[in-house]
């Protein structure tokens, strides 16, 4: 005959100790691992492509994270991870083309892809801030020059690259902006400058450190410590 666990001899403690995890779990989510875990969303660019991410932590205020070139949205995991520590919905997404989204990888039309990223947060947030790494960055200012968005982070973003062109959209833009390059890194230092100069906003920062490092792996850097702390008091700050 089935005995109830809790009349098993020898059982009673591993049952106590069960329902205390269970209880701890739904009382203080941060500490189970099934809310540690990013939750895989799908959605589409503006002109219909496939595309998929991930959401870190919750929140009322949602970043949206573009990857640079070379990389995909796994080089926005450890910032993201840290944002959901610190209370906001953090969200990163592969560009057309790339790691888990369909479609071919076409630079100049990946602003739609971040369009459409905002468009699938915004709903779920009061407001939202675009950042972005190189590529991403200079999506980031095409897609807040029409959109309403609470600030732009640029790491390392060119004026344009291969069709994709913010020269005309920065001129467009009058929220708070924060700008970042390393002062080696080829000519990303100078168009960081140019926004800045460019930009109709009079709540901006430039921040140019020393270093060679571009876009997300400047966190890696050896002005890694600076560049987060210019990130994540933006944000605090806006």
């Amino acid at each position: 005959m089935h005995r109830p666990w809790h009349k098993i001899p020898g059982h009673r403690g591993l049952f106590s100790a069960v329902v205390a995890i269970m209880l701890v779990c739904i009382g203080i989510p941060s500490v189970c691992i099934a809310d540690e875990t990013p939750q895989p969303v799908s959605f589409e660019a503006t002109d219909g492509v496939a595309l998929r991410g991930h959401l870190f932590g919750k929140g009322g205020t949602g970043v949206i994270l573009g990857h640079m070139y070379p990389a995909d949205q796994k080089s926005w995991f450890p910032i993201a991870k840290k944002l959901a520590a610190k209370g906001y919905l953090a969200m990163t997404f592969d560009f057309r083309g790339y790691g888990e989204s369909s479609g071919v990888k076409v630079i100049a039309e990946i602003d739609r892809d971040l369009e459409g990223a905002y468009r699938f947060l915004e709903p779920k947030v009061k407001k939202i801030f675009l950042a972005g790494a190189s590529m991403g960055g200079t999506a980031a200012i095409r897609v807040a020059a029409k959109n309403p968005t609470a600030g732009v982070v640029s790491l390392s973003a060119p004026l344009a690259f291969r069709g994709l062109d913010a020269r005309e959209a920065i001129g467009k833009i009058e929220i708070p902006c924060l700008f970042v390059a390393a002062e080696a890194d080829g000519s990303f230092a100078a168009a960081a400058k140019e926004f800045a100069k460019a930009v109709k906003s009079e709540d901006l920062l430039l921040l140019i450190v020393p270093g060679t490092e571009h876009g997300t792996r400047m966190f890696g850097g050896p002005m890694g410590d600076k560049v987060e702390e210019a990130f994540f008091g933006f944000l605090a700050q806006h």
